[in-house]
């Protein structure tokens, strides 16, 4: 009994140390330049999209107007936890998904990038009514959504650079399948945790919500 115990905790610590290897490798893919170049342009769509929404530039705000609709349709806020969960985790990962595949085509993931921002920032605008505008980037969903936004960036951005001959970066030899396992490695669970969080979140708030109204 004794030998099965040790056993079972020697074999999930070397299990263990194997996934932390793995993770550590993937992430060694990332060039830091290009990761601040991802993270500085999805940023910039985000400073954009109020002077967007301001200036009612209709072209950009098409797709945030968009699942803004369908999301006053649909309400997924009072579906049941598990299908609210798997509807924001299919939409985040499948959106993630095309902003990686931009990676094949010459500079669309930079337009990609700012594009994504100012998406974020004019659903978050429009929502909270301008306030606490950045202050809201600082929550539990964002703390794991935002790196899997700038990871997926920063990995089609160095394979469309890679792709095309830039050679000023030091960029690593890796293949279109390597930034596929870094994404189904490191992405795909920040974005499981983030869906997680913000399912709870969504349940915690509309729970509120109900309790203040019946009192």
């Amino acid at each position: 009994m004794k030998e099965c115990i040790i056993n079972a905790v020697m074999t999930g610590k070397a299990e263990f140390n194997s996934m932390i290897n793995l993770i550590f490798t993937q992430l060694s893919l990332i060039n830091f330049q290009v990761l601040l170049i991802s993270i500085l342009s999805v940023m910039a769509g985000y400073v954009i999209a109020p002077t967007v929404q301001y200036k009612q530039i209709r072209f950009l705000m098409v797709y945030p107007l968009w699942v803004e609709s369908k999301l006053e349709k649909w309400s997924p806020e009072q579906w049941q936890a598990l299908p609210l969960f798997l509807f924001l985790f299919c939409l985040n990962l499948f959106s993630l998904f095309v902003d990686l595949l931009s990676g094949l085509i010459p500079l669309l993931p930079f337009v990609f990038a700012i594009w994504s921002g100012i998406n974020i920032g004019l659903i978050t605008y429009r929502k909270l009514e301008g306030q606490f505008y950045y202050i809201s980037l600082i929550n539990p969903v964002s703390v794991f959504e935002l790196p899997a936004v700038f990871i997926t960036f920063t990995a089609a951005i160095q394979y469309n650079l890679k792709s095309f001959g830039v050679t000023f970066l030091d960029l690593p030899k890796a293949d279109a399948g390597a930034y596929l396992r870094l994404f189904l490695t490191i992405v795909l669970p920040l974005t499981f945790i983030a869906g997680v969080l913000e399912t709870v979140l969504i349940k915690v708030i509309g729970k509120m919500e109900k309790n203040d109204k019946d009192e």
